[in-house]
């Protein structure tokens, strides 16, 4: 399932200067239409997956708690590449979004550099693949490509692309059945964690 963009034309203000198009979100078009499928019933579901590089702020604020980023690997694709500076370099990334010890949503993601200026950043500069769009102060274009959702139970997930002509991002993420509930986080430390070691 594909979602698309439509983006109604820019008007002119009085002062005849021509009004931005993002104005009231910062990655898309005055106009925003994201019809998902009927089978996606929940509105905070359908948030989520529309969530467009803000999926942390977003479930932070869903369960007004912190929300971090748990790091599981990180690596070139190809470390070849990256010594002979060969692009593009290709890195994979697993990361969990950790709610009170508790795992809100697990990813799974390639990141394309596509030009030198992105690789020296990443390579030499040491700059965080997860933080490449802020260094480099571009607004990526979002793209929701795929959303399922689980026949057995209330799991969901999502596959979508962050694109610039620098950087691209092709993410997966799986958010565990239960997680829609707001309580989900407030459960005894480490249930979800210790459940999931057992």
């Amino acid at each position: 399932m594909v979602v698309q963009y439509c983006s109604a034309s820019r008007r002119t203000a009085k002062n005849g200067k021509r009004e931005p198009d993002h104005f009231g979100d910062v990655m898309s078009q005055r106009e925003t239409s994201c019809m998902l499928p009927a089978v996606f019933k929940n509105p905070v579901q359908r948030i989520m997956l529309m969530a467009n590089g803000n999926l942390q702020r977003v479930l932070s604020a869903y369960y007004n708690l912190p929300v971090s980023v748990e790091v599981l690997f990180s690596e070139p694709e190809d470390s070849w590449r990256v010594a002979e500076r060969k692009l593009p370099i290709r890195y994979c990334r697993d990361i969990n979004l950790i709610c009170n010890r508790t795992i809100v949503c697990s990813a799974q993601s390639t990141v394309d550099l596509l030009t030198q200026k992105a690789a020296d950043m990443v390579i030499s500069q040491g700059v965080g693949i997860g933080q490449l769009f802020r260094y480099m102060n571009v607004l990526p274009t979002f793209s929701l490509l795929e959303a399922h959702l689980s026949d057995t139970d209330g799991s969901f997930s999502r596959l979508y692309e962050l694109r610039s002509e620098d950087v691209v991002c092709t993410i997966t993420e799986n958010f565990p059945d239960g997680m829609l509930s707001p309580d989900y986080c407030r459960r005894p430390l480490g249930s979800h964690l210790d459940a999931m070691s057992a």
